[in-house]
């Protein structure tokens, strides 16, 4: 089992403590909780590069099925849709086979892999499967469409088809993406979230898919992406970030992520228990193992800890849940699944 006792978090971040978190929840109720809410989300979508990019955002996203199948328990469409002038966003819609339309959404946000969507429905290769299926369960798409969900699995810039054809190859894909974002007063995160947010109006318009019950379940990198989603958008609910959501200080400040784990600004605004907090009152459970290396629980503990705090003073603490699982980075489907089911 991982140290949940450990001491002060290893960081060089001297100004962590110096620093004035403008939105950070100071035990607000009521309208003034309503309000706090409303003033982060409009900084967080700053931070983010939302007004940035809505300089580049189109009308008519103009969606394409580019590809159709069947599988096992179920049916795959193929789609691509522009989320922006000149870019697409390649996504897989999986839809279960059994059952009658219109079906709760999962939204299947994978972490950081080469593979990108395609490791979130099932394709992976059979050197790599016993690893990232079998030990790492991180076929998220497939384990929503066989619990009866209609499975929207993108890929993430970085990732798959959305690959940096000119990126480094020491492993860190996403950071000549994330320093030309940064250039334009974008961040990579924030590039992806927008992309989440487009594929949610797409589910709109979608008879078949019910646009009233569209959760949020992301591994690690994808983790991120459905908080910050989350707490922008109420569309989303529930929300279950796995192997994410830890404090800042015990993870982004302490570990050597990848770049695009950093959007600039942010912890100007507050901890990432704040932002956690603006998903309440809606069902959010946060996941992660014992002895995850790069999310300390002791971090996770703490930050939920506090989470809680927002939880209650929203009135919903019920519904605000923590899953602790034995292992390390990986994805944890008994501490997802049941709470998602839960509350669809």
């Amino acid at each position: 089992m991982g140290d949940e006792t450990a001491g002060e978090p290893r960081t060089t971040d001297a100004p962590y403590h110096d620093t004035r978190r403008t939105r950070a929840y100071d035990g607000q109720t009521g309208a003034a909780l309503a309000a706090w809410r409303e003033r982060f989300r409009g900084d967080l979508r700053g931070v983010l590069g939302h007004d940035v990019v809505r300089e580049r955002a189109v009308a008519d996203p103009a969606p394409e099925r580019v590809g159709e199948g069947s599988h096992e328990g179920h049916r795959r469409q193929e789609w691509t849709l522009a989320t922006e002038a000149g870019f697409r966003v390649p996504f897989s819609l999986l839809l279960p086979t059994a059952g009658d339309p219109p079906y709760p959404v999962a939204l299947a946000l994978h972490g950081h892999t080469d593979l990108g969507r395609r490791l979130a429905v099932g394709e992976v290769p059979d050197d790599r499967r016993a690893e990232l299926v079998g030990r790492e369960r991180r076929d998220l798409a497939v384990q929503a469409v066989e619990r009866g969900y209609a499975a929207l699995a993108p890929d993430m810039r970085g990732f798959g088809d959305l690959a940096d054809p000119a990126a480094d190859t020491d492993g860190r894909a996403c950071t000549r993406l994330q320093k030309t974002a940064q250039v334009y007063g974008r961040s990579l995160v924030g590039d992806r979230v927008w992309d989440v947010l487009r594929l949610l109006d797409w589910v709109e318009g979608r008879s078949e898919l019910d646009a009233d019950r569209v959760a949020a379940v992301g591994h690690s990198g994808g983790g991120a992406v459905a908080l910050f989603a989350a707490a922008l958008d109420e569309r989303l609910s529930p929300v279950a970030p796995n192997a994410y959501v830890c404090t800042f200080r015990d993870s982004i400040l302490a570990v050597d992520h990848c770049a695009c784990n950093y959007v600039p600004g942010v912890a100007r605004l507050g901890e990432m228990w704040d932002l956690a907090g603006l998903v309440a009152p809606r069902p959010l459970v946060v996941s992660t193992g014992a002895d995850d290396p790069i999310f300390p629980v002791g971090g996770t503990r703490r930050a939920f800890d506090r989470l809680r705090e927002i939880y209650a003073a929203a009135g919903a603490e019920d519904r605000c849940h923590l899953h602790v699982g034995d292992g390390g980075h990986r994805f944890y489907p008994a501490g997802v699944w049941p709470f998602v089911d839960a509350h669809r």
